[in-house]
């Protein structure tokens, strides 16, 4: 039986940045969106954090996504049939919670989300605890409502003109339950699958305000896990592009890791480094400068966990392309990419850059 919530306390969320002013930013015609997404993503943040108070979490020394069954909490997560991803009440109460929000807000729009509710159908007491999470945080409390709006995430083909909503509950979900890092993060696509918007939020942020909003053509703002306007903060230049050559070996990332040992763009002497957990938090990462660069190695790839990342760190003053240089869109649930995604940080050298390029595309020619 799942335990009452222990109350959420919004200051535990919230950046210890200091806001002096607020910005006033344009976005493009796109204030509502970005206001209504923003908010979707801190009551997600919201939900998480009193979903962990209820967690005990576990400890495992493994990276990346994979989990063992051992490594869940009973009643709270479950694996999969068919892979070893796990999925806890969360993800289905935050996609219940977002795309009911987005539907009567935008009812033009399409949605895609990353689950379904055959597994809440099939699992009363899971389902019982995703609609608690959901309807405390503002989503529908009727049950079927509550499936309906999980369902809407199938996304059936887009009409002429249609926008497409893409959510992402939780990337991340084993660092969600094991304390690490992880990430929720809700795009908009325009009719051709390009990115209008991204919010990405990780509540586990500490050095910066832990929600990056951008805006194509309009930059990147932060906000706080509570209020509803961007606040002021510029990321600071990082250490390893002040002075010297960054080119020669700045700090790098990679996804899958094992993939690091046929991709090596600055030699097998720089070694990427880990970061947990999943793909969103490492462009989050790259936006923020603390990285130079982000290579996801695969070529199929899944639109929730890419497409409001790519947008971050290209509006941040970065670049987020395939290997070969060319533009990423998202025409459906799943898209491919010629060589993987590559993104730069915007303190990243032009050589930095073409190296990374150049290893995406000559391992994947390999």
């Amino acid at each position: 039986m799942a335990v009452p919530l222990i109350a959420f306390v919004a200051t535990a969320l919230v950046s210890p940045t200091v806001v002096t002013n607020t910005p006033r930013l344009a976005f493009g015609g796109l204030e509502a969106e970005a206001t209504a997404a923003v908010n979707c993503v801190q009551r997600a943040m919201q939900l998480c954090n009193a979903l962990a108070c209820e967690m005990q979490m576990v400890e495992s020394s493994s990276t990346g996504k994979q989990m063992d069954a051992c490594d869940t909490t009973a009643g709270v997560s479950f694996i999969k049939p068919g892979d070893s991803t796990p999925v806890t009440a969360a993800d289905f109460a935050i996609q219940g919670l977002v795309s009911g929000a987005l539907r009567s807000a935008f009812p033009d729009d399409r949605f895609m989300g990353e689950e379904d509710a055959s597994d809440l159908r099939a699992d009363s007491e899971l389902c019982t605890l995703a609609l608690r999470l959901c309807s405390e945080f503002g989503g529908d409390a009727d049950e079927a409502a509550f499936l309906s709006a999980v369902d809407n995430g199938l996304e059936p083909p887009r009409g002429d003109g249609e926008r497409t909503w893409v959510l992402d509950p939780i990337d991340g979900t084993k660092g969600f339950m094991t304390g690490q890092g992880y990430t929720i993060g809700l795009a908009l696509l325009d009719a051709d699958g390009r990115a209008l918007l991204g919010v990405m939020g990780v509540p586990s942020e500490e050095e910066a305000p832990p929600i990056m909003m951008a805006v194509r053509g309009h930059g990147l703002s932060w906000w706080d896990a509570v209020g509803s306007a961007p606040v002021e903060y510029e990321v600071p230049q990082p250490a390893w592009a002040e002075g010297g050559d960054a080119s020669q070996s700045p700090p790098w990332l990679i996804s899958p890791q094992k993939a690091a040992s046929e991709c090596m763009p600055f030699g097998p002497d720089h070694a990427p480094s880990v970061v947990c957990c999943g793909a969103m938090i490492k462009y989050f990462q790259v936006a923020a400068g603390r990285y130079a660069g982000f290579i996801q190695y695969e070529e199929a790839l899944k639109t929730w966990d890419h497409a409001c990342g790519l947008i971050c760190v290209q509006e941040a003053g970065g670049t987020a392309t395939d290997a070969q240089g060319g533009e990423v869109v998202f025409p459906a649930r799943e898209f491919s990419v010629s060589g993987g995604v590559v993104c730069a940080s915007r303190w990243a050298s032009a050589e930095a850059q073409e190296a990374m390029l150049e290893a995406a595309r000559r391992g994947h020619a390999a």
